[in-house]
């Protein structure tokens, strides 16, 4: 991940980065950076190089565009899978030829991958500014009374100024007259009703007015899909008693089941095939020097053992050069109330971890894994956190905030014990599980959605759809952004490959019934669809497990905290 900032300041004052933003960007970006200047715009790029031959150094201008990209393209060319062209370099070129707003947007309508990016037209003194639609990578605008910032990451600021700073919604392109940055220009991802568009705006009017136009930009993989799955319905099909050893095996013995899963594993192989080799051949030490013949780990899986991180192992061990090892980084905290100097670090996340690593060495005995065990005292926790996690989290400030930005924080970090020898992982791209629980309902109150509802069938199912929507809108918001903030501080860029444009577009098509059946008992009908792909791929084990949350299953959070309470430590 990239760290990237432009400042646009009031009556033409000067701007000007703060050390210690500078500082949280920089560990965004160790591979080069700049800051330049453009009519009096600040823009700054912080690079962390992982397509192309070597580091583009940021930001990049070509005639009269400037642009700044946090993140990925991945379809830059459909044609060619290599990984000479930097995908910078290849927006700057297609970003050239845009004569007017339609060139611009008919571009980003074609882009699938996760990105956020600053463009700035010198001709039109304009800046536009976007997340893309899935809004899986962080960005922040922020105000005073000098500069609209618009940034990769803030800073908790206790010196008394006044500023404004929130997470920008991905609700599409933003528009400003660097002239009057008081205002903005909005061109929707999608057709959205008028209400949807001001809920994803709220708290944004104390920074900018935003208007929305009524061009829409409509990227092209929203369009129907090709693939047509014939109807099927996990209640139906499992209304006859089938024990929970040969449930799996009875629903991949339908065809239609079995063909929508193979379509999907169809699918995530190709993003996690994208996700892991669209990156340089050296580790974080090797890459130093560029030395050849790097075996290295250049890929982790952030491993709780649970169904999701495993599929995603399972699946990376396909496209992953054979030579080199792949890293399964599980953390556990020092318990709240701990009683004893002998910490039990075998929380149930490090238990389900262990034996999921097991059926990965049978499963794969070629590859080498490096089980990574992340131990993290009480102390350290509070260290950290006051020192610097409190800075990467912010804007967000909740107790669960606070939990999972830690729980990401130290699992990227990477640092730990394998095979019982102090190891730090040398992964420059780290794949996370994020998404799979929206998409497949995997928490709890999915379950509660369903079995609380007093009315029909078809009602519970409709009650279960509107939770799935509601998750599915506000990942972004409540998770996507932070997690990027927080892993990319480490030196490595957090990829989620079942946020992915076709998967999600796919999953998302298949109705509730088709993604879990909650006549079924935890561990097995919810996400049933995901566990039966797992059980396609020869797992066993791990599809078995019941779903836990990272705060929980790690034992970072005190369970009787109210998760949505204010953080003290995030103020």
């Amino acid at each position: 991940m990239c760290g990237i900032i432009c400042c646009i300041c009031h009556e033409n004052q000067k701007p000007s980065l703060d050390k210690k933003l500078a500082e949280l960007l920089q560990n965004r970006g160790p591979d080069n950076h700049n800051v330049t200047f453009k009519n009096n715009i600040l823009f700054g790029g912080f690079v962390l190089w992982q397509q192309g031959l070597r580091p583009t150094l940021q930001p990049i201008s070509h005639k009269n565009w400037t642009l700044l990209l946090n993140g990925d393209i991945f379809n830059k060319n459909t044609q060619n899978t290599s990984n000479e062209s930097s995908d910078t370099l290849w927006l700057i070129e297609n970003l050239s030829t845009c004569l007017n707003d339609d060139h611009i947007l008919n571009l980003l309508k074609t882009l699938k991958g996760p990105y956020s990016m600053v463009l700035y037209n010198s001709d039109s003194n304009y800046v536009y500014f976007a997340r893309d639609p899935l809004g899986r990578n962080s960005l922040l605008i922020e105000s005073d009374s000098t500069c609209l910032k618009i940034l990769s990451n803030s800073f908790l600021d206790h010196s008394g100024s006044k500023k404004a700073c929130f997470e920008l919604p991905p609700l599409g392109l933003f528009k400003v007259d660097a002239e009057n940055p008081k205002s903005a220009l909005l061109y929707p991802w999608k057709s959205l009703m008028e209400n949807n568009i001001q809920i994803g705006l709220e708290g944004l009017n104390e920074i900018l007015q935003v208007n929305a136009s009524n061009k829409c930009i409509d990227p092209l993989w929203l369009l129907p899909s090709t693939f047509k799955s014939n109807y099927f319905d996990f209640y139906q099909l499992c209304s006859s008693k089938i024990s929970a050893e040969t449930i799996y095996d009875h629903l991949l013995g339908n065809k239609i089941v079995n063909e929508s899963i193979s379509k999907f594993i169809e699918l995530l192989r190709s993003s996690v095939k994208e996700r892991v080799t669209f990156t340089p051949n050296y580790c974080n030490i090797c890459i130093a020097d560029l030395k050849p013949q790097c075996d290295h780990s250049k890929v982790a899986i952030l491993f709780s053992g649970g169904i999701d991180c495993t599929i995603l192992a399972i699946v990376a061990n396909e496209y992953v050069k054979s030579d080199d090892s792949i890293d399964l980084i599980n953390v556990a905290f020092e318990a709240c109330k701990a009683t004893t100097n002998d910490i039990n670090w075998d929380v149930p996340d490090r238990c389900s971890a262990k034996e999921s690593f097991e059926e990965l060495k049978q499963l794969c005995p070629s590859r080498n894994w490096n089980l990574i065990e992340v131990n993290v005292t009480r102390r350290e926790l509070n260290e950290e956190l006051q020192s610097h996690i409190k800075h990467l989290i912010y804007p967000l400030n909740t107790v669960l905030d606070e939990s999972l930005g830690c729980a990401f924080w130290f699992a990227s970090r990477g640092k730990g014990y394998c095979n019982g020898q102090i190891y730090k992982s040398t992964a420059r791209v780290i794949l996370i599980g994020s998404g799979a629980d929206e998409l497949f309902g995997g928490y709890t109150r999915h379950r509660n959605a369903y079995t609380r509802c007093n009315g029909s069938h078809d009602e519970k199912l409709s009650c279960l759809s509107q939770e799935l929507d509601m998750d599915w809108e506000r990942l972004p918001s409540r998770n996507l952004g932070r997690d990027d903030r927080v892993i990319a501080d480490n030196k490595k860029t957090s990829r989620a490959p079942f946020i992915q444009e076709d998967i999600t577009h796919f999953v998302r098509n298949l109705k509730p019934e088709q993604r879990c059946c909650f006549a079924l008992e935890q561990g097995v009908g919810d996400k049933l669809f995901l566990r039966l792909s797992g059980y396609q791929l020869g797992l066993r084990s791990s599809i078995k497990l019941k779903k836990r949350a990272i705060q929980f299953g790690s034992r970072i959070a005190n369970k009787n905290q109210n998760a949505k309470d204010l953080s003290i430590n995030i103020q």
